[in-house]
């Protein structure tokens, strides 16, 4: 493929606004890199934070963690399904079905940790699941903590 230029002005804007568009690129594809970078040290923290807080044995991680990995992906599936941005102005219909969608996802959000519950008392013992759902909740506390300490340290630079 051969580019044929009518001027040099036509040579300046082919070049600028390739060299834009390579370093949007660039920066768009190092954010990306950054988000997982993050994503992936908060999930290593997590698994510490839930193996130490359950006090997990060596043979009960090995069993629960696939497990736990399983529920976790179609919990997010069951999250995803449903549009919780609210619109300002809301016909009666447009609210009375997002009340239900949403009712509708806890519903089945319910029902896949019962269905979980019956599959890690495989791997731990009942007393540390019924741990787990308080555990979660501390480490989702403790993630928005330290968001929060770190946002104010940025706003006292």
């Amino acid at each position: 493929m051969t580019i044929t230029y009518s001027n040099q002005k036509d040579k300046l804007k082919y070049f600028f606004t390739f060299t834009f568009t390579l370093l949007l690129l660039t920066i768009s594809n190092f954010g990306y890199s950054q988000r997982n970078k993050m994503r992936d040290k908060v999930e290593s923290h997590k698994i510490a934070f839930i193996t130490d807080n359950l006090s997990l044995t060596e043979i009960e991680a090995q069993k629960f963690w696939p497990i736990y990995n399983t529920f976790q992906g179609e919990r997010k599936a069951i999250k995803k399904s449903v549009d919780r941005t609210q619109k300002e102005n809301m016909t009666e219909k447009e609210a009375e079905d997002f009340l239900y969608s949403v009712l509708d996802a806890k519903s089945k959000e319910i029902d896949l940790q019962k269905k979980y519950i019956t599959k890690l008392k495989s791997a731990i013992p009942v007393t540390k699941i019924a741990m787990l759902f308080r555990v979660e909740q501390d480490f989702k506390e403790e993630v928005i903590s330290n968001i929060k300490e770190r946002r104010r340290d940025r706003m006292n630079k």
